[in-house]
């Protein structure tokens, strides 16, 4: 059994797509870039900040589909392409699931390339005609990656099937007045926002 973590950012997705520690810093959806860290910095990084949540590479990957980020396609290079066999993808016009494109399935929209159809050249006019975009089946694969749908992870289990289980984490508690002072003038307690102003009670000036 593999022992390797990917680090999920869980504050937020980019569209349905999970978003992990990049390799060389920031984050990415695509599962190749993403970094992968041994148990033990995994869990260090977790007490640290617990938004960052590690999965293991060997439960992630099988729940992983193909996507195909628009920000590195162009419509130039796409017609320059060589499409020998002439086969496309069908996307929906101005569609997306967060930045990857949104394609026509067999059973309606997909963002998982590999439930895209491809028609050849003779079919491919008709889906033109009806506003869909047309991109050559073999420009698309080479600009694919593996991404994940954050619905599809769950977190218990994934940890279980790993016997791994993450400490509790201890949480400040919150002091009712940690951001209040005392009225120089009555006492009373004042809020940070309240001391730029004269005192409500007893009309005390408590600016610095």
């Amino acid at each position: 059994m593999s022992d390797l973590f990917f680090l999920q950012d869980s504050r937020s997705n980019v569209g349905s797509r999970a978003m992990f520690w990049r390799n060389g810093g920031g984050y990415t959806s695509n599962l190749n870039e993403a970094e992968q860290f041994k148990r033990e910095p995994a869990v260090k990084q977790y007490e640290c900040r617990e938004t960052d949540l590690p999965w293991p590479v060997e439960y992630v990957r099988p729940r992983a589909e193909v996507g195909v980020d628009c920000q590195y396609l162009t419509k130039s290079e796409a017609e320059a392409y060589r499409n020998e066999d002439g086969r496309v993808y069908v996307a929906y016009a101005h569609e997306w699931d967060g930045n990857d494109l949104v394609w026509r399935g067999g059973k309606g929209p997909t963002g998982n390339l590999d439930d895209a159809i491809h028609p050849g050249a003779a079919d491919a006019a008709a889906y033109l005609a009806q506003g869909f975009e047309l991109w050559p089946c073999g420009y698309i694969v080479e600009r694919s990656r593996p991404v994940v749908r954050a619905a599809l992870l769950d977190h218990k289990q994934a940890l279980r099937s790993v016997a791994l289980k993450l400490p509790k984490l201890k949480r400040p508690r919150n002091r009712i007045y940690s951001d209040r002072l005392n009225c120089e003038g009555c006492g009373r307690f004042l809020s940070e926002r309240q001391r730029f102003d004269d005192c409500p009670n007893c009309g005390a000036g408590n600016a610095p």
